[in-house]
């Protein structure tokens, strides 16, 4: 693996749709989801909608250089942990810009006064080798199973 380029974040913008919901649809991070079904064009364009909207999510886009390489979402949930999900562009993986993008996101969140995250949590598949070695890397650890959308779920952890 080469080294990570320099990644800076920003925040998402409507701007952003046609690329993130290509990030959406492919199939490795498909496959890596919890819906598995291609998302249409127009559910997404609500998602997004919705997304910008919120006041306790934060949707971040990982930028090296001049090149989007991934986004991160951050949701505040009502116990305080904030919960981390994260794709990285199918042309910018296996170089560490996962790692990269997961530490500049917590670092973030920990600046957020709006989400002031008690923990983070995030949940991954039993079978996503690859986010179950990213969360770990950063300090997250295994504290239990559940199920998103009918599929199996690890659920992992990390102080704020």
């Amino acid at each position: 693996m080469s080294q990570a380029p320099e990644v800076t974040l920003r925040a998402a913008t409507a701007a952003d749709e046609q690329i993130l919901l290509a990030w959406a649809n492919d199939p490795v991070t498909r496959a890596a989801g919890f819906q598995p079904e291609p998302i249409p064009a127009a559910d997404h364009r609500r998602w997004l909608a919705d997304r910008l909207r919120s006041r306790s999510g934060r949707l971040l886009i990982g930028i090296a250089g001049d090149t989007p390489v991934g986004q991160v979402r951050l949701d505040r949930h009502a116990d305080g942990r904030v919960e981390v999900g994260i794709a990285v562009a199918p042309e910018a993986r296996g170089r560490g810009i996962g790692a990269t993008l997961l530490a500049l996101a917590l670092d973030e969140a920990r600046r957020d006064a709006t989400l002031g995250p008690a923990a983070f949590i995030a949940r991954i598949r039993p079978d996503n080798a690859a986010s179950i070695a990213l969360f770990a890397g950063a300090g997250f650890r295994r504290i239990g199973t559940t199920e998103v959308r009918g599929f199996p779920c690890l659920v992992y952890e990390a102080d704020a």
